[in-house]
């Protein structure tokens, strides 16, 4: 009798264990966004030639943790509120995962440049850039761009004029109305050719007034031209959003004072060669891993407020901002050093 029971209680524990080990192992076409971390951004800046200072209360950049889904974990996911589920072909489109992760990590590599030419300009230094056309890394479904670009082609001009900026192509779409038809110069991910092609304008979706390509791109041979050399070592984290923290945690460096007015502040949000503040994702999970570090300030994009207040609760002072004078003001309104009028 009890050798029946031993043998009934082995087989259900192998039975358990077999069907524990295939809900791991079997992958679903779904990613995970869970709650990432929240790390100092002082201690990841490296200056050679110019002077630096050390940083006390370290300002910290905002990390999302993307996984795909297993049976197991996908069935966990629907009873936790900080863990977003999404299908595959919403977070890789055309791209393999792994086209995905080289993707990620060059705007990373092109946020950082960004990042240091914004915190120099404030600063008061010129800082020439350049780039050699615009890379279409995603086609927008229903948008004026599909079917006539494709991933991988280069953009090198709008109207005629070459794109050797970052900011030419928001200052040549600046005004542009649905239906509108512009010319673009596409060098082809295909063969290399470069061919000019006309698109009439699609709507863009939060504002149907305002004409849209309808691609995402990136900089190609995107340089700068650094007054010193100033590095920022991000690991193997991917992406554009860390693009603001990094911008102030560079300045935080390179000023004497405390630029966080001795507040824990966490930062996230886009930059580009200009100071400008754009969109993320994973704004809940983001906050989820402010809240859960003790953070107690948190700067986001400001159209992105909501979603960080919703989950943050009345621990974290959620503060929107536009640009990087905008945060600059935030963190001077918190009693932060803020910056000199020069440093030239």
């Amino acid at each position: 009798k009890w050798s029946v029971v031993l043998a009934s209680t082995l087989l259900g524990a192998i039975v358990v264990a077999i069907v524990f080990g295939v809900a791991n192992a079997i992958h679903l076409p779904y990613y995970e966004f869970h709650p990432g971390s929240a790390r100092p951004v002082a201690s990841l800046v490296a200056v050679e030639g110019a002077e630096s200072f050390p940083v006390e209360r370290p300002i910290a950049y905002t990390t999302v943790s993307l996984r795909q889904s297993t049976i197991a974990s996908w069935l966990a996911a629907r009873f936790d509120d900080d863990v977003e589920v999404r299908h595959e072909d919403d977070v890789l489109g055309d791209r393999s995962p792994t086209e995905n992760r080289e993707l990620n990590l060059q705007m990373m590599d092109t946020s950082k440049q960004d990042a240091v030419r914004s915190a120099l300009v404030a600063l008061g230094y010129d800082v020439p850039i350049s780039i050699d056309g615009e890379i279409v890394v995603e086609v927008m479904d229903d948008s004026a761009a599909e079917g006539v670009l494709a991933p991988g082609d280069v953009v090198t001009a709008i109207d005629g004029e070459v794109l050797v900026d970052p900011a030419m192509v928001q200052e040549a779409m600046a005004g542009r109305v649905p239906g509108e038809v512009i010319s673009l110069s596409v060098e082809r991910a295909d063969d290399g050719v470069e061919r000019d092609v006309e698109i009439a304008l699609s709507a863009a979706e939060d504002d149907p007034g305002r004409g849209i390509i309808g691609v995402f791109l990136q900089p190609r041979d995107y340089t700068s031209d650094f007054p010193f050399a100033v590095t920022i070592d991000s690991g193997n984290v991917g992406g554009p959003s860390a693009g603001l923290a990094f911008t102030l945690g560079v300045l935080d460096v390179l000023t004497p004072g405390d630029l966080t007015g001795g507040h824990d502040v966490a930062v996230t949000g886009t930059i580009d060669a200009n100071g400008n503040v754009g969109l993320v994702g994973g704004v809940p999970q983001k906050t989820a891993a402010v809240v859960s570090a003790g953070y107690d300030v948190f700067l986001v994009p400001s159209d992105e407020v909501d979603q960080a207040m919703d989950r943050a609760g009345d621990g974290v002072q959620v503060i929107g901002v536009d640009t990087l004078d905008d945060a600059l003001a935030a963190l001077a309104s918190l009693g932060g050093s803020g910056l000199p009028a020069s440093t030239e």
